[in-house]
């Protein structure tokens, strides 16, 4: 069992994330904007890994987990980044990014709960 933290602002979406997780054993926190999941982190600091979308209704979900300047992580949980695209997000500009940030996998919408089910348990090995 994961103690996952979700980073997806479309209802629909998390919804169908959580039931997936949930009937898999997993616990996930749901959070829909960068704010709120900075303050799930440093509140909780107890996930096994982090599922963010990319584009979060004008937000860079990426953003909270690009390498300091100095290369440093600015949070070391394992990524698990999903998209189903947005304003210049075609999938190779995601993939880099994804892998620029360190990003266990990239799952594109829709995907199916084997891919995400598979994701997890690669990110907390």
């Amino acid at each position: 069992m994961a103690n996952l933290l979700l980073i997806e602002d479309d209802p629909a979406v998390a919804e169908s994330i959580i039931f997936v997780l949930e009937n898999n054993n997993h616990q996930a926190t749901h959070v829909s904007n960068l704010e709120q999941a900075t303050h799930s982190i440093h509140q909780d600091n107890h996930f096994d890994a982090a599922i963010v979308d990319v584009w979060l209704s004008g937000e860079d979900g990426l953003s909270l987990f690009q390498r300091n300047e100095d290369g440093s992580e600015k949070t070391n949980l394992p990524l698990i980044v999903i998209s189903g695209g947005g304003p210049g997000r075609t999938l190779e500009a995601v993939t880099a990014r994804a892998d620029a940030c360190g990003a266990v996998t990239v799952l594109y919408k829709p995907f199916s709960d084997e891919d995400l089910l598979g994701a997890i348990a690669k990110a907390i090995e």
